[in-house]
This record gives C-alpha cells, sequence and structure tokens, in this order.
C-alpha cells in the first residue's frame, strides 16, 4: 500500500470516527445515506455502519467517500468562509 493510500484511509476512518463524516454530509450537503452510498458504491448500511463506528471504511469506497467528504468540507468553507 502507497503511503498516500495509508494517510487516506486514516485520514477517512478519523472523520468517520469522530462524528465529522455524518455532520458533513447532514449539515453541509443535506445527503441521505442512499445518496452517499450510490456515490461510494457501497450499500446505505455500509456507510450508515462508517459512521456510527461499526465498521471501518476500506479500500476504493473508503477513497471514493473521502472525496466525498473532502468536497462538502470545501464547500462549507466556500459557504461559510471558515474551515472546521
Amino acid at each position: 500500500m502507497r503511503t498516500k493510500t495509508a494517510v487516506e484511509l486514516a485520514r477517512v476512518r478519523a472523520l468517520a470516527g469522530n462524528g465529522e463524516a455524518r455532520r458533513l454530509r447532514v449539515e453541509i450537503g443535506r445527503l441521505s445515506l442512499s445518496e452517499v452510498a450510490a456515490v461510494v458504491g457501497v450499500s446505505p448500511v455500509s456507510v450508515w455502519r462508517w459512521e456510527h463506528g461499526v465498521k471501518r471504511p476500506h479500500g476504493r469506497p473508503a477513497l471514493r467517500y473521502l472525496r466525498l467528504l473532502e468536497s462538502l468540507a470545501q464547500e462549507e468553507v466556500t459557504t461559510n468562509g471558515r474551515a472546521r
């Protein structure tokens, strides 16, 4: 595994584990579990499990999830003029 990929997996797992992923999905993106799941390529149950700490995201879906979360975070910065 490349170092960049390992760092990205650690980041997405941290975002999912600390509740930030759900906050970005709900507050910023106003996206349902089904909408996120369709973009990421997993089931809505998988996204729910990630966001509630039951499972950790892994593989390519985890990296797609990270890209989506980063996009939502950037939207928050652009809209509100601040980062969290």
